[in-house]
């Protein structure tokens, strides 16, 4: 069950599961409303809390500490997953902040921490710490004069780095280096999605390898995907769960290496009556197939972890429940789903030992966190429709 522990102005926030392959741990300081916020994840669960609590900077943190561990971001840069400038905690006059996460996989236990810097506005942010571990042994170290690493004959060696990349997506993994390689591989298949049908491309030029925050990539991330032959039938039979009619999906040419997608419908309207083009989806139709994807990619192994901003944007009530309780179905020790979600059907589903309320007591005041309470008597449902739920302590 989910619980709170609170030591030395430390908040703790933990949601039930097992602990083989998934993040298990994310302390964060200075960013935001995060302060001294220390976050600890099993295999499932859901964050809930009013607007502004801090449930979204929890994912941000997450997914900013992927993308620069994996080089798919660097600070102070102009890319799509670069970070331009810290955002800091309005009240706190430090200029630097702290990250740290704990990751388990292939049987060990990985510590990473991040220390972030930006002096001034016009100043552009520097990591000036950053260090990681494998069952508490050394990995490697990095600080303002460079990167300081184990070999595996017990030597150390090092190499400058521009303090605006991670050392960890940096670091070539070989030989005694297969620890390290295990960190980099399983935070590079973590998912951090917040999906949003209304932006979402409506064909393809290309492949990708996971789909960005938002989803828009969703066709990109299809073409991927849809060379292994075990996610497409795991797909398939999921959305004819969903949708009695459905029939099928193909890929289709719109021009010069560019694709769409269409699905077909049983019809007695004749054969292209049932045929519709991703453009033709609903907001909702466009999002649920988003969510089975995301399914999917679990099942077939290529993803283990996914951190899920509001599923149920755009999702009616008859699609919500069936796509929770098949998510329900996948995960353990192996598999892990983090969601951020208000929706009744959701916390129904997941039961409320698992969700977890996030709150602030004001503007000025940092995340607090606490186990999702119910009143006596009331379903989760009708708690969350009154507006009864409450984790703060009496």
């Amino acid at each position: 069950m989910g619980c709170v522990l609170v030591r030395g102005g430390l908040t703790f926030l933990s949601v039930r599961g097992a602990n083989h392959l998934m993040i298990t741990r994310l302390y964060v300081n200075n960013f935001r409303c995060l302060v001294a916020f220390e976050a600890k994840f099993d295999s499932f669960g859901v964050l809930c809390g009013p607007n502004g609590a801090g449930k979204s900077s929890v994912f941000d943190v997450l997914k900013m500490i992927r993308d620069l561990a994996t080089s798919e971001a660097v600070l102070g840069g102009e890319g799509p997953k670069d970070i331009k400038e810290l955002a800091f905690t309005n009240w706190l006059d430090s200029t630097i902040q702290e990250f740290e996460l704990t990751v388990n996989s292939s049987g060990h236990e990985f510590e990473y921490k991040l220390h972030i810097e930006q002096a001034r506005d016009d100043v552009k942010p520097r990591i000036v710490f950053e260090s990681a571990t494998c069952d508490r042994r050394n990995l490697f170290s990095r600080n303002l004069d460079g990167v300081n690493f184990n070999r595996g004959d017990g030597t150390t060696s090092s190499f400058p780095l521009d303090w605006r990349q991670a050392a960890l997506g940096s670091i070539q993994p070989h030989g005694s280096l297969r620890d390290i390689e295990i960190l980099q591989e399983t935070l590079g298949r973590i998912l951090i999605v917040r999906p949003s049908p209304r932006s979402m491309e409506l064909e393809s030029k290309g492949e990708s390898r996971q789909p960005m925050l938002s989803m828009d990539n969703l066709l990109s991330w299809y073409r991927s995907l849809a060379q292994e032959q075990e996610w497409t039938d795991i797909l398939r039979d999921s959305l004819k769960d969903v949708w009695p009619d459905f029939m099928s999906f193909r890929q289709q040419d719109t021009g010069i290496n560019a694709k769409t997608l269409q699905l077909r419908f049983d019809s007695d309207q004749g054969r292209d009556a049932g045929l519709y083009s991703f453009h033709q989806l609903s907001d909702g139709e466009k999002a649920l197939l988003g969510l089975y994807m995301i399914r999917a990619a679990l099942e077939s192994g290529r993803t283990n972890i996914v951190f899920i901003d509001e599923p149920d944007n755009y999702v009616g009530l008859p699609e919500l429940q069936p796509w929770v309780l098949a998510m329900r179905e996948l995960l353990d020790e192996d598999h892990q789903a983090i969601l951020i979600s208000h929706h009744p059907e959701i916390l129904g589903s997941a039961g409320h030992e698992y969700g977890s309320y996030l709150w602030r007591d004001n503007h000025t005041s940092p995340t607090r966190s606490g186990p999702l309470k119910i009143p006596e008597g009331l379903s989760v449902g009708e708690a969350v429709k009154r507006g009864w739920i409450n984790g703060q302590s009496n």
